[in-house]
């Protein structure tokens, strides 16, 4: 396969899910002293019968123990910290490159940046591409490996698939956002997405270019911000295209010989997911990435399990 071919394949976190009826809702959690919140155990209804891809299918409730989410995306300055108090060098700063896209390319075109990195990730600076370099912007160019590092120092670890749709969804069922089926909230666009024809130029009717600051929108039902949009999040699970058929009928997941190198499962979509793309943002889709892909789209969030 061609280095385009790859990085197309690796672009494209393959997406998914819905709901079809209601389960009781759960009461809201509450944040704790670290800016996590406290998500309650509960169930929900993972996957739809009729979305457009077959990993998305059949629909099947999940149970879900209580945990805790951070509140955010991990931010620049929080990243910068644990680079600064351990010394960790990233996926991309070891490959020496990252994998950028920016406004102007193609719909499906990503280039390998040299010496890119969460430190740097775009191919050029401009008024826009700066705002991935604020404090309170989502860190990205992190692969899944740099993510699992980031959460076991912090003593917390990545959400399973199941806990991160079960966070986001916050009591909501069958809908694509945690409001609802459009994208906006209260009269204006509650996330950060690509809206345009083309890659070419971005209308910018939500206020971003690239990346927006990780409270810059409202958070859903249960005070977990950025639920969809800005940049994929990474999970702890291994991508399985039969994982929902596997669970709603009860068999095991197959033990997968190259664990280490399989792809793992990222959810809700990006600033990059747009009309002309992937149609990603939303909680019906399961994305999907290499564990070493170092992509400036994606981020991630960490999860804990409840105290006893």
């Amino acid at each position: 396969m061609s280095d385009v071919a790859r990085l197309r394949a690796l672009a494209w976190p393959l997406l998914l899910v819905s709901c079809t009826r209601a389960l009781p809702a759960s009461p809201p959690p509450v944040a704790d002293a670290a800016d996590m919140a406290e998500i309650p155990a509960g169930s929900f209804i993972q996957g739809h019968a009729h979305g457009p891809r077959a990993d998305e299918s059949p629909p099947h409730v999940v149970r879900v123990s209580a945990f805790r989410m951070d509140s955010t995306l991990v931010t620049r300055a929080a990243f910068a910290r644990f680079v600064a108090a351990t010394g960790y060098v990233t996926t991309a700063e070891h490959l020496g490159y990252g994998v950028a896209s920016e406004e102007g390319m193609g719909d499906w075109e990503w280039q390998r940046v040299p010496r890119g990195s969460w430190r740097r990730p775009f191919i050029r600076e401009t008024a826009d591409t700066v705002a991935f370099l604020r404090d309170d912007a989502p860190v990205v160019m992190v692969s899944w490996q740099d993510a699992v590092a980031f959460c076991a120092h912090a003593g917390k670890r990545l959400p399973t698939e199941a806990e991160w749709e079960y966070a986001m969804r916050a009591g909501a069922a069958g809908t694509r956002y945690p409001w609802g089926e459009a994208p906006e909230r209260a009269g204006k666009l509650a996330l950060n997405f690509w809206q345009g024809t083309s890659h070419r130029q971005n209308l910018r009717e939500d206020g971003h270019v690239y990346v927006s600051p990780v409270r810059a929108f409202a958070p859903n039902a249960w005070g977990l911000f950025d639920p969809v949009g800005n940049v994929w999040q990474w999970t702890s699970d291994v991508y399985a295209a039969d994982a929902y058929a596997r669970a709603s009928s009860g068999r095991a997941q197959p033990v997968d010989a190259d664990t280490k190198n399989a792809k793992r499962v990222l959810r809700g979509g990006s600033w990059w997911c747009g009309a002309c793309t992937c149609e990603g943002n939303g909680l019906h889709y399961r994305g999907k990435g290499d564990p070493d892909a170092t992509f400036n789209n994606n981020g991630f969030r960490c999860a804990k399990d409840a105290p006893p």
